[in-house]
């Protein structure tokens, strides 16, 4: 049996074309160089250079770009892609990206789901309680956006495995709260709410790769989530927890023994010494030193004991499940992963409170550590904390009463706090808009008024920098011409099919002077896209995704970085005419603004994924796998927000910062934005 890749790649939101129409540059061009550039064949721009390729180097790089369509995967091939996938989100993937002991194991049990076409499955022990400590380590008893940034993480781990299989994956979270509260001094009630709490959270995001497990399936016939009232669950819990230590603890099991000579089991015993500093603080004010260390060690023995009952629990519940773990191990049998994408010491959020900067960056720590001079704690609407946000004074919109929104993995979303309230883009200020999708893009407007009103639309844009005049003027309506637009150049655009990843501006050409005194025309991107969707998209269709560069840059798969891409250069030939191209395109260029690297490049696209033009792709001074590795990471859930519009959103995109693209979709979708380019 064998099995496919499952996603199709997006379509772009713009004619590749529709640059030539910029009147002061093709002036500008014909009084500089005397050229006239032909607006169809948008390849005519710099002369072959061949003789700097070997006939074989020539060869092999068209040989690459004409492939066919790759082959359905073989049972084993479809596992390693799959292990793949999972190996990215391993803990220490970045100091260890050798062979983990475990993924042998993992390929076996992935087969064994491939080979049946049936959905992967994987089970993480997590999500227990908050901390014991709600003073200095957490902000309170239930999940806040610590948990939710996790579960989006989880999901789209999920996710990322089902774009290479289609059956797709599954992570069953089961909770281990039980096994441990009553040692902490938690309630049972107090976890099952925190347990109620997530499930909701996942429900309300449509994270429909998770599924959640409570101890009760571990001794039940229940496979999936476990049908329970709180005052069944509440009676049980004694029950439950002593049936799993008495019957699942190894025979002559020494504790002992185990903290001394098993790797993992001593890693997981200092942890739990080190957390129960804080979350047993309280208890133990009254205590010296000594008791103090006493009572840490005798509590994590404990944990030690119900965790290896725990342990040995799942895996004879759930034999071929891929096992997951939070904690850090030889993963021998396992694979550890981080459930948030954070920077610098790794915390769960149950044990810490999630931290954002401005540019998105995700830190968690200890609530009582955060500055209020530099962090403002913010509240849902019914004031319950939810995390700290870095003050700044893109945030503070004067007249208005906003929630900023971060999207996982990357972008902002702006909203009136009152729903019922509805402000209008006339109000909105665009150089704070236009700052902020600078740090963190894309920054989307959603419940505003007149966002759909041509004027206002058009007239904003100037307050957000220089709109770039087109003939027609500086809107453009993107929109399916359903086969009416016969030009095989622009008419992809204005279908339903798959295109590449790209950033706008690659075939707007400007002249430029080069050190020898030649004048070369070369590429000049717009700064920014400013979109307002006219119509929403349909629902799982029509997505535009954006690939955030700092973002790929850290989840390269090592032991790449992005001093792997540097100094390299590409160029692209166009199915209109293959005897000329451009070339000496950067692969990374820095930031006009801020000098931070940014990725410059055009997706290969094939002649076997298109009806209609295709483009060749290749790397000038380094290995053509330089290809591979940066496609891979165009996609990366990690790394690429898959964007579904509302009608009536309005969005500013970092047009340097982030490559974009967009989905196929239905052929009888009605859907329209308009989009200026702004510098």
């Amino acid at each position: 049996m064998s099995a496919a890749v499952s996603y199709a790649k997006p379509v772009p939101i713009h004619s590749v074309n529709e640059s030539f129409h910029q009147l002061s540059s093709i002036e500008e061009v014909k009084a500089t160089i005397g050229e006239t550039i032909r607006p169809v064949n948008v390849t005519n721009f710099f002369q072959n250079e061949e003789g700097k390729r070997t006939p074989e180097e020539q060869r092999r790089i068209a040989e690459s770009n004409a492939k066919p369509p790759p082959k359905p995967k073989t049972v084993p091939e479809m596992a390693q892609a799959i292990v793949h996938v999972l190996g990215k989100y391993r803990l220490s993937h970045r100091t260890h990206f050798g062979e983990w002991p475990a993924k042998a194991i993992f390929l076996r049990q992935t087969e064994s789901f491939v080979s049946s076409n049936q959905p992967v499955h994987m089970i993480l022990p997590a999500f227990p309680f908050k901390s014991p400590n709600k003073t200095t380590k957490v902000l309170g008893v239930l999940p806040d956006a610590g948990e939710e940034m996790a579960l989006a993480h989880l999901n789209g781990l999920a996710i990322a495995i089902q774009d290479v299989y289609a059956p797709g994956a599954k992570v069953f979270i089961v909770s281990d709260g039980l096994m441990y509260n009553d040692i902490l001094g938690v309630s049972d009630q107090e976890v099952w709410r925190y347990g109620r709490a997530l499930r909701q959270i996942a429900q309300e995001k449509g994270l429909t790769n998770l599924s959640f497990l409570r101890l009760h399936n571990l001794i039940e016939d229940e496979e999936g989530e476990y049908p329970i009232t709180e005052e069944a669950y509440l009676s049980n819990v004694n029950k439950v927890r002593d049936e799993i230590v008495q019957h699942h603890l190894p025979e002559g099991f020494d504790l002992e023994a185990a903290i001394a000579n098993e790797a993992d089991t001593t890693l997981t015993y200092r942890g739990y010494l080190k957390f129960l500093e804080l979350d047993l603080a309280s208890q133990m004010i009254e205590e010296t030193k000594a008791q103090n260390k006493a009572r840490r060690e005798k509590v994590a023995k404990h944990m030690i004991l119900r965790g290896r009952a725990f342990a040995s629990a799942i895996a004879a519940k759930y034999p071929n499940y891929l096992r997951l773990s939070i904690h850090p191990s030889t993963e021998s049998d396992k694979l550890s992963i981080s459930v948030i994408p954070q920077e610098g010491r790794i915390q769960t959020p149950w044990h810490s409170a999630l931290v954002r900067a401005v540019d998105g960056t995700i830190t968690m720590a200890h609530a009582g550590s955060v500055s209020s001079d530099t962090h403002e704690l913010v509240s849902d609407h019914e004031g319950r904390p939810l995390y700290f946000q870095e003050r700044s004074e893109l945030l503070d919109w004067p007249g208005m009463s906003l929630s900023f929104d971060y999207l996982y993995p990357t972008g902002i979303i702006i909203t009136a706090k009152d729903p019922a309230q509805s402000y209008s883009l006339k109000d909105v200020p665009m150089q704070k808009v236009r700052n902020l999708s600078t740090q963190c893009s894309p920054v989307i407007l959603r419940g505003f008024k007149d966002t759909t009103n041509e004027k206002v639309y058009e007239s904003k844009s100037y307050e957000l920098g220089t709109p770039a005049a087109w003939t027609f003027g500086i809107k453009t309506s993107v929109k399916d011409s359903r086969g009416k637009n016969s030009d095989p150049v622009t008419s992809i655009v204005t279908s339903n099919e798959p295109m590449p990843m790209h950033y706008d501006g690659f075939f707007f050409l400007v002249p430029k002077v080069q050190p020898d005194g030649t004048t070369k025309m070369v590429s000049s991107q717009p700064r920014y896209q400013y979109f307002s969707a006219v119509t929403p998209s349909a629902q799982g269709s029509g997505y535009t995704l954006f690939a955030s560069s700092p973002l790929m840059f850290k989840n390269l798969p090592a032991p790449h970085t992005v001093e792997t891409l540097r100094g390299m250069t590409w160029d692209c030939r166009h199915s209109s005419n293959w005897d000329e191209h451009m070339n000496g395109i950067d692969l990374i260029a820095p930031h006009p603004e801020t000098g931070e690297d940014c990725l410059r490049y055009h997706e290969p696209w094939p002649q076997w994924k298109t009806k209609f033009t295709y483009n060749r792709i290749s790397i000038e001074n380094g290995p053509q796998w330089i290809i591979d590795v940066v496609d891979e990471a165009l996609y990366d859930r990690r790394s690429t927000l898959w964007f579904e519009w509302t009608q009536g959103d309005v969005l500013v995109s970092d047009n340097y910062k982030m490559l974009h693209t967009r989905t196929g979709f239905s052929g009888t979708e009605d859907r329209e934005l308009w989009r200026i380019h702004v510098n």
